[in-house]
């Protein structure tokens, strides 16, 4: 697919936030993309290189900024308590600035642990976002000690603890809290909470999720396949960490047994997307970010849900697995980008778009101008480049079809038609009245690998180690690929979406779809993967069904 320019320009915000950070290092201009109609490089001049050296050297002899140079003293307030609407305890630390002066109020930032997480998680963000004047609460949901109760996997409790909270916060007047500028901040489990206490409190002005499920069955149980890796990592970190309700681990059973309706009303009470509509109408600002090689919450799931929403959005997708492109924030790592995108975002709508605070008039003058880039995607062959998409869906995306024609007795392997030859070929079969079709069996082994879970995954991101299986060597029985030829570099953006006509002689049956890069030695390396599942299918021709399933993005 090819992708055409885009302005990569960084922003003047950005380049203030670096001089504050370290003063010797720059952001600076991400290089232009080089394209033609299917084939984009990056490449860097000695010269280009030369002036970025200079860029660095001059903003590191910049004077501190001014903003920099009035940092807010902060208290910060650990071990507070919370009593909730069951009278559950919920633990909570407060880092709240100092006033100026008595009619000051701050914006309120509060974050929810992530999953099985240390009562810490935030603390290094959450100072610095107190530095610069946001009244920041972290706090320990329900069943994750030291709070009380037992972990509802973000049922509606915990929904209402998130009412609760904001409750506390506003009722502290002596920390001066705003209460017309608040926003749900967290990673995973914390995102999820942040997206549902938008959609269930008006007070909420924005939402900042990272690595976050908008369906909670597509994450689970997509296509009817159960996570079953990561579902089996939640359960037992959740049992070790923290006090499950026994609804959890019975409806982790459910899935594994292919009970799908047992689990969807379990799923949509803890969906965002079920709560759409609210978001919709008060048009709620959502920062979304997502990683592109995370297997628990997929990158396509937020950006379906993304694509439909209507209100102000803005979505990073990132290399990295499951909460991995956030972490280098909670680490104290410098120029985390995610990190810098989340403030950027919280300035923009809790602070006004130029960083200044506005006034308690309220006035249409104050609100802020809306982030011209809308969908920002790191590349996974160059890491350092990231392409800015101002609209989405992106007419720089241009959708490649194909078609697969079987392999036949003799063929090592079937073809991807491109659209021309689909036509062609489909009136040729229809003419000889032929149905074309292959048949494969099950088996555990196949030849064809989507890696080691989440080691593969991590390994692929942060070494470079790609995930690969020779196609020469896959069962011939068991599996079969569809081989089509690129005839020059192209590059892919977006999800890949897969349509099969499917009958079987068994009731139960799973197939797993892979998408390769394929070199001379048909040695493939794994781009995406998905899998459809059937637990209780009509056996035989006559169960004969169309499946389309999403890869991952």
């Amino acid at each position: 697919v090819s992708c055409q320019k885009a302005s990569q320009a960084p922003r003047e915000r950005d380049r203030e936030r670096e001089r504050e950070s370290s003063g010797n290092m720059c952001r600076g201009s991400r290089p232009p993309l080089a394209t033609s109609p299917s084939l984009a490089t990056t490449s860097f001049s000695s010269a280009a290189g030369a002036g970025a050296f200079l860029v660095l050297v001059v903003l590191g002899l910049q004077p501190p900024s001014a903003e920099a140079q009035q940092l807010r003293n902060v208290t910060r307030m650990r071990g507070m308590r919370i009593t909730s609407f069951d009278g559950v305890e919920l633990s909570a630390d407060a880092h709240v600035p100092l006033p100026r002066t008595a009619s000051e109020h701050f914006p309120v930032v509060i974050f929810a642990n992530s999953w099985a997480s240390p009562e810490i998680e935030y603390l290094i963000e959450c100072v610095k976002l107190a530095e610069l004047g946001y009244l920041v609460l972290e706090y320990k949901t329900r069943g994750w000690p030291p709070s009380t109760g037992r972990v509802e996997a973000a049922g509606m409790e915990d929904q209402q603890d998130t009412t609760v909270v904001i409750d506390f916060v506003l009722a502290q007047r002596s920390w001066q809290p705003d209460h017309r500028r608040i926003a749900l901040a967290g990673i995973s489990y914390g995102a999820g909470l942040a997206l549902l206490g938008a959609a269930h409190d008006d007070r909420v002005t924005t939402a900042v999720a990272m690595s976050g499920w908008p369906d909670m069955e597509r994450a689970l149980f997509e296509n009817s396949s159960p996570n079953k890796v990561w579902g089996d990592v939640l359960l037992s970190s959740g049992k070790s960490s923290g006090s499950l309700d026994p609804i959890i681990p019975r409806m982790w059973k459910e899935v594994l047994a292919g009970n799908e309706p047992a689990f969807h009303d379990f799923a949509a009470e803890r969906s965002p997307a079920t709560y759409a509509e609210k978001l919709k109408v008060r048009k709620v600002p959502l920062f979304l970010s997502n990683n592109l090689e995370d297997r628990l919450f997929k990158p396509q799931d937020m950006l379906d849900f993304f694509q439909t929403y209507p209100g102000p959005k803005k979505m990073l997708l990132n290399q990295g697995i499951h909460a991995t492109a956030e972490i280098g924030g909670l680490l104290d790592i410098p120029f985390n980008h995610v990190w810098m995108e989340a403030k950027a975002w919280l300035d923009t709508w809790l602070r006004g778009s130029d960083g200044t605070w506005r006034d308690d008039s309220g006035d249409a003058d104050h609100m802020p101008a809306t982030d011209e880039t809308l969908v920002d995607v790191q590349l996974r062959s160059q890491r350092l480049v990231r392409e800015q998409f101002a609209e989405w869906p992106s007419r720089r995306i241009a959708w490649l079809d194909y078609t697969m024609a079987p392999r036949g007795r003799l063929g090592l392997h079937g073809a991807l038609r491109p659209p021309p030859l689909m036509v062609a070929a489909a009136g040729h079969a229809a003419a000889a009245g032929r149905v074309e079709e292959e048949t494969i069996s099950f088996a555990r082994a196949t030849g064809i690998s989507a890696g080691i879970p989440i080691v593969g995954e991590v390994l692929q991101v942060y070494v470079d180690k790609r995930i690969t299986s020779n196609l020469l060597l896959a069962s011939r029985a068991h599996a079969i690929w569809y081989y089509g030829r690129l005839e020059r570099e192209t590059r892919l953006c977006g999800t890949p979406e897969l349509s099969l006509d499917i009958s079987s002689n068994a009731a139960r049956w799973q197939i797993v779809a892979y998408l390769f890069a394929v070199d001379w030695k048909d040695e493939g390396t794994l781009l995406s993967h998905g899998s459809i599942t059937c637990w209780n299918c009509t056996a035989g021709a006559g169960g004969r069904q169309r499946r389309r399933v999403e890869l991952r993005t």
